[in-house]
């Protein structure tokens, strides 16, 4: 478990803790051999395929960093959760007060919809290969696929047309959605304990601004120094937060940096000038997309803003063009 809470006793699980070091050192196996095959393919001027798995191992990498900065900070996220669960509205009247239904749909819409999502891309891409093998050669009979693997990676024997074939693909489907879910449940506490926060920031500018003042100094002195400690509490959450996620997600945008370009290299490998003028424009939409305002810090290094997201990707096309023109 992430973290504990007075009202949910912590439970021990064996199967729990061996089934997580399992996929845990599964992924670590895997990354291992596409560092080996990133080594091997640059050695033998495979360029293409140095840049595909770079972008493999950057996935991989932001994945495992989110697992374990989540296992490092696991006493400040246990703390960070039973002082939410001290502030958290108690009674419907108080839910009420803090519009709780509004953020709590909010923030389910949003998680499983991204949830759902990265389920599907990542799955797709694992079972790629394999349906492509079982339509098109086994089924269907038009073209002859092979057998191939979602993931490159080096192996110091020949997998093709035995029985390790398939324990390979079932070590690669899981890994890459060790990696994914790493990714997946941070980022889904992350959003629950910011909407926490973000309602309880709302809940006081309400409270402030429809606090009627009269003549009593000493009734008017109590609600603002109310209002200053309760200030201060959700202050306190807040650095909290960004101590505990600021590192994920400096890693998560830096990584993502490379990973934009090297997709946007590989898009672009061996389609026509005519057609790259089309990727070059839908590049540019791309850009243009993720324009949306956050209050989150990765770290002190980065303020994540739109103005960050901004910059990211400029660096990234920035290192596109560069191995564009280095190809």
């Amino acid at each position: 478990e992430p973290y504990t809470i007075d009202s949910r006793p912590k439970k021990v699980s064996r199967w729990s803790n061996l089934l997580f070091w399992a996929n845990v050192i599964n992924l670590s196996v895997i990354v291992f051999g596409e560092i080996l095959y990133l080594g091997v393919a640059y050695s033998d001027g495979k360029f293409i395929d140095a840049v595909t798995v770079l972008s493999y191992i950057g996935f991989v990498i932001v994945g495992m960093s989110k697992m374990f900065f989540i296992w490092w900070k696991k006493t400040d996220l246990s703390n960070l959760v039973k002082e939410l669960e001290h502030i958290y509205p108690n009674g419907k009247a108080e839910e009420e007060v803090y519009r709780l239904d509004s953020y709590l749909r909010s923030c389910s819409r949003i998680s499983i919809t991204y949830a759902l999502l990265y389920s599907v891309l990542i799955w797709t891409f694992n079972l790629f290969s394999i349906m492509q093998f079982l339509v098109y050669e086994k089924w269907l009979k038009i073209r002859v696929v092979g057998q191939t693997l979602p993931y490159l990676m080096y192996f110091p024997w020949n997998w093709h047309e035995n029985w390790t074939y398939y324990v390979l693909l079932f070590c690669q489907n899981f890994a890459g959605h060790t990696s994914a879910s790493g990714q997946i449940s941070t980022d889904l506490l992350l959003c629950a304990v910011a909407t926490q926060v973000v309602m309880h920031f709302d809940y006081l500018a309400r409270v402030v601004e429809n606090q009627v003042l009269d003549g009593d100094w000493n009734e008017n002195s109590r609600f603002l120094a109310k209002t200053v400690q309760y200030h201060q509490r959700i202050l306190r959450l807040m650095d909290v937060l960004n101590d505990i996620f600021g590192i994920p997600l400096l890693l998560n945008f830096m990584v993502s940096t490379f990973v934009i370009c090297f997709v946007g290299f590989q898009m672009t490998v061996g389609v026509p000038p005519d057609i790259m003028i089309k990727y070059r424009r839908a590049l540019v939409f791309f850009i243009a997309r993720p324009q949306r305002t956050t209050y989150l810090k990765a770290t002190i290094f980065m303020n994540i803003t739109r103005a960050t997201m901004t910059d990211l990707l400029q660096v990234s096309y920035k290192f596109f063009a560069l191995l564009r023109t280095m190809y």
